[in-house]
């Protein structure tokens, strides 16, 4: 079995929760409070500039062939996914600089901060492995709530939930796992499960963090 593969089933009561958890449900259906999306959108934007710095780190480390794939996605996040971003910014009524400035929640702060370290201290294949939930838990959102989306009636719900499900996207994921099954040696498997484990569990908290609008207690 493949790495991408194994780490998939042995985490699959956690990704059960990401699949059925009420943001997710309630945005692809067009019932999510807006001010819960515009929520999400701030520290989302966050989370990709980290994403996007991991990548470069990746890169700095890995082999021509890794270190090509990481460079495009750091490249991908910079100017596709970031300007996309900033124009729902614009249409949410927020300024760039208001989006930049506003402190990360604590989950947020917590899973940039887990994906730095892993990224940095670890080897290219740890730092893939860590990124990798992001990427595959959105499609396979997508992939279970599409139908949803022909009765959902926010246009900006709709456009935002459709970009994951472009052939674009789908081939992203699929040459980044290619690289992962590719790069591992079978062995130290209990470590790559660990970082992926906790990867996968931030990004059903980054979930909550944004249903809840997370806020620093004190």
């Amino acid at each position: 079995m493949r790495l991408s593969e194994r780490l998939h089933e042995d985490v699959k009561e956690i990704w059960s929760k990401i699949l059925s958890h009420p943001f997710v449900v309630e945005l692809y259906e067009g019932k999510l409070p807006l001010y819960k999306f515009k929520y999400y959108v701030i520290q989302d934007y966050n989370y990709l500039v980290t994403l996007m710095r991991c990548y470069s780190i990746i890169a700095a480390k890995a082999d021509p062939t890794t270190a090509a794939i990481a460079l495009k996605i750091a490249y991908l996040d910079a100017t596709i996914e970031i300007e996309n971003y900033k124009k729902i910014i614009e249409k949410l009524g927020l300024s760039l600089s208001e989006v930049i400035e506003t402190e990360p929640a604590p989950t947020a702060l917590a899973y940039m901060n887990f994906l730095y370290t892993t990224c940095s201290q670890g080897t290219p294949l740890e730092g893939l492995i860590a990124t990798l939930p992001c990427f595959w838990t959105y499609l396979e959102i997508a992939e279970k709530h599409k139908n949803k989306l022909d009765s959902n009636p926010v246009e900006l719900y709709r456009a935002w939930c459709q970009a994951y499900l472009s052939k674009e996207y789908r081939e992203l994921l699929n040459e980044i796992r290619t690289i992962i099954d590719n790069l591992w040696n079978r062995e130290n498997y209990e470590k790559y499960l660990k970082i992926f484990r906790i990867a996968s569990k931030y990004e059903y908290m980054f979930w909550t963090m944004a249903y809840s609008m997370e806020k620093w207690p004190i």
